[in-house]
């Protein structure tokens, strides 16, 4: 068994090399393990089984999930203070967790908080409450040592992933929100305004693993956005954001048929070509780029200086806009135009146009035409209609211009 994988995602196009040139006994079976990575080689995966495993969402859901981890022995041990900080712990540990699926709302991006941060958090716990109990019993509240609780989590065990000033403020405010000595009295709140009103939660009011398990088992399956700190409509926004990303994948693939493979390959199987003898994709392709070439306009005229002109600077900020506007608007064209004869078979390929070919088929905007910022998940319709836009308006520019620059 090979743990973790997904960190290592160049190693697996070796190992896929490997296990196609081994001669492995009849009952031999490779176990992988790993995350969801876009790096993960696609014929590593169509060659395995695959089982995914994907914990239901919800604070209650982690919360049973990590009583479940950590031996009752363990929680129970004295001084009796210990199973509520471990419930504490366990607590944020959720919160952490649960914000990730709200990202960028929860957190500015994606952390890695896993299991191993809540047993480096118990860890902790038990090091340093031990050293206080000195073998009592009880301890006091207010000799628990916070401070050092407080800084250990936010500062190494949780905040050692984080690389953002804001989320980093943010950790910080739920473990000093959290670990408290007010956290061992009756009516600690640990959620304000549920729902938008005056309710609260409450710790429950416990010194074994018994009772927290109890208090847990009755909270409700589904909880608001609002127990994680976020407000209400969070979820209106997590699904808008996941709708949109369907639609933006769906886009890409609509170019695509279902029968051909993603990549782009030159010797396409004689199996996959219709009568005129290209394969389906490269007909697609051809139609689509002869669409986008009927929405781009077909010439900008440049700017023309004169003796009164070229001294104001707002023409020559023009200028230089419709000079980028030209240079662009003719590689385009040039590529779009390129890309029918090669699908129509009256021009040779060469590398630079196999590579426009085949960014162009997966739906991804050419890095040559990305010449001025745009959003990373834009498609190349998206792409296209935006540009000649942009090339109209310069249009608009230009012809104002003959007209004198006091009309810019």
């Amino acid at each position: 068994m090979l743990k973790n994988v997904h960190l290592a995602p160049q190693w697996l196009v070796q190992l896929e090399k490997k296990l196609h040139s081994l001669t492995p006994h009849s009952s031999f079976r490779l176990f992988l393990t790993l995350e969801i990575n876009p790096k993960v080689p696609v014929n590593l995966l169509r060659t395995s089984r695959i089982l995914v495993f994907e914990p239901p969402p919800g604070i209650k859901a982690n919360l049973i999930r990590t009583f479940s981890a950590v031996p009752a022995a363990r929680m129970n041990k004295e001084p009796s203070e210990r199973a509520r900080l471990y419930f504490l712990l366990a607590w944020l540990h959720a919160i952490m967790q649960e914000r990730l699926r709200y990202v960028p709302l929860g957190w500015s991006k994606k952390y890695e908080f896993n299991e191993p941060d809540l047993k480096m958090g118990c860890d902790t716990l038990d090091t340093w409450i031990e050293n206080v109990a000195q073998g009592r019993t009880n301890v006091p509240p207010n000799k628990v040592p916070w401070d050092a609780f407080k800084t250990l989590l936010s500062q190494c065990i949780y905040g050692g992933r984080i690389d953002n000033d804001f989320d980093q403020r943010l950790l910080t405010s739920f473990v000093h929100r959290l670990f408290t000595v007010e956290s061992f009295e009756h009516d600690f709140a640990l959620v304000h305004n549920v729902d938008g009103s005056s309710k609260k939660i409450a710790i429950p009011d416990g010194t074994r693993r018994e009772q927290f398990m109890d208090w847990i088992a009755q909270l409700p399956d589904n909880q608001t956005p609002s127990w994680l700190g976020l407000p209400n409509n969070a979820e209106k926004v997590l699904l808008t954001t996941r709708g949109y990303d369907m639609v933006i994948k769906l886009l890409r693939m609509q170019n695509l048929d279902l029968e051909d493979d993603v990549e782009y390959h030159a010797d396409a199987d004689d199996a996959a070509r219709d009568v005129d003898g290209r394969p389906s994709w490269m007909r697609s392709l051809s139609t689509s780029t002869a669409q986008w070439l009927s929405f781009v306009p077909e010439s900008l005229n440049p700017l023309k200086r004169t003796t009164d002109n070229i001294k104001d600077p707002l023409f020559r900020f023009y200028e230089r806009e419709v000079n980028i506007g030209l240079r662009l608007l003719k590689d385009v064209r040039a590529g779009l135009t390129a890309v029918v004869e090669c699908c129509d078979g009256t021009r040779k390929q060469t590398n630079e146009l196999r590579s426009l070919i085949s960014d162009l088929a997966k739906g991804i905007i050419p890095h040559s035409w990305r010449r001025y910022n745009v959003p990373t998940d834009l498609t190349v319709i998206q792409w296209v209609v935006d540009f000649s836009e942009r090339v109209k308006q310069l249009q608009k520019v230009v012809k104002a211009a003959g007209a004198g620059v006091s009309e810019l």
